[in-house]
């Protein structure tokens, strides 16, 4: 069923969603080049992801910029302007439960978070950190109707957009959207990501 005809709504996700969209993602992101590239092994990844969505939702939900379709069919994690960076203080924290996620492979996640915060444009946007819709939901509109929520946000602020995308085969639906690649980062022995900007409207 489409979101259209399942008459699906966005909503701010609180803390109770959780376990549900970080469930979500872990699907959406089960094969995607970068997570599959910080964790390699499949078992390992497959128990990783949701514990590594989760941390990132419990870092981003106290901006109020996470949202969920009414039946977790899509999940998107954004950031407000001036506030995407992850200081180090937040690694500091929260390095109990990075090194019980990703284990000796921490190091490796650190460094390449660290690259992709580097190419992070200084000018005020919005950061959509993370977009991800359930395998079995994709197509179905679910990836559009939350993508538009928070884009018209944006527009009423007259700010722009920003995100990286790590696979090239979503390139032309962001760029549906009005975001164009503004380059390249390549991964050491990784993938390429390609960081996409949605100039203000």
């Amino acid at each position: 069923m489409s979101a259209r005809d399942s008459g699906a709504t966005v909503r701010l996700a609180t803390w109770q969603d959780a376990g549900p969209l970080s469930a979500t993602l872990a699907k959406a992101f089960f094969d995607d080049p970068l997570t599959s590239h910080l964790v390699p092994d499949p078992d390992k990844r497959r128990a990783a992801l949701p514990r590594m969505f989760k941390l990132l939702f419990k870092l981003g939900e106290p901006h109020g910029a996470c949202f969920v379709t009414s039946g977790f069919e899509a999940v998107t994690l954004w950031r407000p302007p001036e506030r995407w960076h992850v200081h180090l203080w937040d690694y500091i924290v929260n390095a109990p439960e990075l090194l019980g996620i990703f284990g000796g492979g921490v190091f490796k996640v650190v460094r390449t978070l660290d690259m992709v915060e580097k190419s992070h444009p200084e000018t005020p946007h919005w950061y959509l950190q993370t977009i991800g819709t359930d395998p079995d939901k994709q197509g179905k509109g679910f990836g559009s109707l939350i993508m538009r929520q928070q884009l018209a946000v944006a527009d009423s602020m007259g700010m722009p957009c920003y995100l990286e995308s790590s696979k090239d085969t979503n390139i032309p639906i962001y760029k549906s959207f009005g975001f164009d690649v503004t380059g390249e980062i390549r991964i050491p022995d990784g993938p390429t990501l390609w960081p996409m900007w949605r100039a203000a409207r």
